[in-house]
């Protein structure tokens, strides 16, 4: 017969007594704060996980943009992407002057003036945002400018004015196309803010006399190691922001200029001043121009577009730092300067040299053939601070010979010439760039 053992009694007081005891130890633990304990690490964790992923989004924004200011002689803003898609600059210029002029009046009355003048102004601001879109090919610049005068390249004083817009894109390698409101390549102060940045004395009697200024078009530049060349189709001269329609738009006009150089860089040759440093040099330029005229085109010296502009420019530049010296030479038909239609030739001579670091003495003088006043010099000093971005400018201006100073237009024009029978001119400008 088979017994088989029977299990041990059990010991129901003892199993109660330690049920009881753990639920005690689960109450105490819960009257701690135990449940709350756990509810706070959670809540720790998704906060540390969200604080990371936040720290990780802006460490990528970091990596992917830059910002900051650009220092040299520009200055100016930048917003850029790092792999180098897309770009913003922000920069500017301003230009606060004093102008003393002295007047002996016309050689026979009536009427005559005597008086001389003085006074201040604020002669230019520029505003200008340029950069990049997509890719390195594609670039913009556009300019907004303000003048307390009129000039050749603003006609409207006291107003907020677009004189320079364009668009170009980089079809190949040197090689470009350009659209929008644009300088006509013509002379060496053809670049989109004039002769306010390029010439030392601040202000080209010769640009003002002969420059073809800005219109409308499209062109097609190239840069070579030494050779670059610039080609463009416009509308009529002078029409900075005329809309195309049928009833006016009648003229045309097209424009070239080529430039070669020897032992220097295209960079050093976008200022007319050489400082200490830099590399000894030549430039050598050509450029041409045609305008068909139609006769809706202002006539001179009423106005400042030129009704038939045509003809060439030639131009050599002699960079031998600290100095640099150029010659300007222009054979065209209907310049503004002109009393009267026809064809006229020019010639401006200029020089500059640093004296001292941040001295710079100039001189500049244009002739002009067949007109009452045919030479106009300017002399004087430039002082220059910060990189070049602060630039202090003493000079006078000199007409030599009495009569209406033709295609200068009295004060208007930035040169602070009073009246047309004019003795001399003081000015005393501050230049910042930002």
């Amino acid at each position: 017969m088979l017994s088989f053992l029977s299990p041990p009694p059990i010991d129901v007081d003892r199993e109660l007594a330690a049920i009881r005891a753990e639920l005690a130890a689960i109450r105490s633990r819960m009257q701690d704060g135990w449940m709350d304990e756990m509810r706070a690490g959670a809540v720790r964790d998704i906060v540390r996980d969200a604080l990371a992923d936040s720290a990780t989004r802006t460490s990528f924004l970091a990596e992917e943009w830059d910002s900051g200011y650009a220092g040299g002689d520009g200055g100016g803003a930048y917003f850029r992407t790092r792999d180098g898609s897309a770009s913003m600059n922000l920069a500017g210029m301003v230009q606060n002057r004093f102008v003393a002029s002295s007047a002996y009046g016309p050689v026979s009355p009536p009427p005559k003036d005597t008086n001389s003048r003085w006074g201040f102004e604020t002669k230019t601001l520029f505003l200008v945002m340029s950069g990049q879109v997509i890719d390195k090919s594609i670039t913009y610049v556009g300019v907004l400018a303000y003048t307390s005068q009129t000039n050749r390249f603003i006609l409207v004083p006291g107003a907020y004015r677009v004189p320079y817009a364009s668009i170009r894109k980089g079809i190949a390698d040197g090689v470009g196309i350009s659209m929008g409101l644009l300088n006509v390549p013509w002379d060496l102060e053809s670049n989109y803010l004039g002769s306010s940045t390029l010439t030392s004395g601040d202000y080209s009697v010769f640009n003002y006399r002969f420059g073809a200024g800005k219109s409308p078009g499209a062109t097609v530049d190239w840069t070579g190691s030494w050779m670059r060349a610039t080609a463009g189709v416009f509308n009529q001269l002078g029409t900075l922001s005329t809309s195309w329609e049928s009833k006016s738009n009648l003229s045309f006009c097209v424009a070239a200029r080529a430039e070669a150089k020897w032992g220097i860089e295209w960079s050093q040759i976008s200022r007319m001043s050489s400082a200490p440093g830099d590399s000894p040099g030549l430039v050598l330029g050509l450029g041409g121009c045609m305008s068909n005229g139609r006769g809706q085109n202002p006539q001179p010296p009423g106005g400042l577009a030129t009704p038939s502009a045509q003809g060439f420019t030639a131009d050599a530049r002699v960079m031998l730092p600290p100095a640099v010296l150029i010659a300007q030479y222009a054979y065209m038909r209907d310049p503004v300067g002109g009393p009267e239609l026809g064809w006229y030739q020019g010639v401006n001579l200029q020089a500059s040299s640093f004296g001292a670091p941040g001295v710079e003495p100039f001189v500049e003088a244009c002739w002009m053939d067949d007109v009452p006043v045919e030479w106009i010099a300017q002399a004087g000093v430039n002082l220059y601070e910060g990189s070049k971005r602060v630039k202090i400018t003493l000079k006078a201006v000199i007409p030599f010979g009495g009569g209406n100073v033709n295609g200068i237009r009295a004060i208007n024009g930035g040169l602070g010439i009073a009246t047309s029978d004019n003795n001399a001119s003081f000015i005393a400008q501050l230049q910042l760039r930002f």
